[in-house]
């Protein structure tokens, strides 16, 4: 098997190991263990289609009958397996390592959400737009340290709205979760979940229409304004929306809409914040000034950064 085709095979392997590892954290997420058997399945396959291909290439070396030519096939496939091996398993940087890390990290997440705030619907809904488990335990860890009678402003609801509800049900109801949400189909998704979960009186969900609104990057679409303009002191602010497809510098208008309405010592989580506009957007935050004080940055977690206003 020449080089090509085995960094092909380690690309099928590769894609077929993450789809299988996905799949898998998505049945722990909702408890359907048909979806678990289909993600093991799947890893299986890669490594017995990583296995068969390593028999093949070794059959093949045996039936060389030329010793130099015997030789140099050997390395080749030495070579080939070292490749694949370094890809897939072997390296910190590889594919696998790099896998291993991501369930380990988002299994962990969602046990210890699980093990905290248990659930009394049948789950929380996660979808491949939902934050990492790894956000959502992050901000529940701060709504369980705000002042008594605080607001919460979501930007984009979802898993994190019925976390971040069932973190104010055990502190004692006294925190409010506003919550945002541009499409009303996904709403009626989060409002469902939120009900099954004994949060609804918790949780104002507003379905809000997107906007044209004037921003330094020019004309940009984002929350009506009646959706917002009644909140003031906001304690807690989750950025995760407009979606990014909606433009460039989709959620930046929150820098210049919602800060002021933002109360002192007031806690900003930006999510998918590895990305290009969202670096950027927090690069907009922290150049705020209150009085001579800029904002910090006080967490880093995976793609989420949280920082403290002055």
């Amino acid at each position: 098997m020449g080089t090509l085709k085995w960094r092909g095979l380690a690309l099928v392997v590769g894609v077929a190991t993450l789809a299988g590892f996905a799949v898998l954290i998505w049945a722990t997420a909702t408890s359907a263990l048909p979806l678990a058997f289909i993600g093991l399945a799947l890893i299986l396959s890669a490594v017995a289609l990583a296995s068969l291909a390593t028999l093949f290439s070794i059959r093949r070396l045996i039936r060389v009958q030329d010793a130099a030519l015997r030789a140099k096939e050997l390395a080749n496939l030495k070579s080939a397996v070292a490749s694949v091996q370094r890809t897939l398993g072997v390296a910190p940087s590889s594919l696998e390592a790099r896998l291993r890390h991501h369930v380990i990290r988002d299994t962990s997440a969602l046990l210890t959400l699980h093990d905290l705030y248990p659930t009394p619907g049948e789950h929380v809904p996660l979808t491949s737009w939902s934050a990492l488990p790894a956000t959502a335990l992050m901000l529940t860890e701060h709504v369980r340290e705000l002042p008594a009678g605080s607001t919460v402003l979501e930007l984009g609801s979802g898993a994190t709205t019925v976390w971040m509800a069932l973190a104010s049900r055990k502190r004692g109801g006294d925190v409010r979760i506003v919550s945002l949400e541009a499409s009303a189909d996904f709403a009626d998704v989060t409002r469902t979940a939120v009900r099954r979960n004994g949060v609804d009186d918790l949780v104002d969900l507003r379905v809000a229409a997107l906007d044209a609104v004037a921003t330094k990057h020019g004309e940009q679409r984002w929350y009506e304004a009646p959706s917002w303009s009644d909140l003031t002191g906001i304690a807690l602010l989750f950025v995760d929306g407009p979606p990014g497809g909606t433009g460039p510098h989709a959620r930046y208008p929150a820098v210049e809409l919602l800060a002021d309405r933002l109360a002192p010592g007031a806690i900003v989580v930006i999510d998918d914040a590895d990305r290009d506009d969202e670096k950027a957007m927090l690069d907009d935050w922290l150049a705020l000034d209150r009085d001579g004080r800029h904002p910090e940055i006080i967490e880093v977690r995976e793609n989420a950064t949280a920082l403290r206003m002055p």
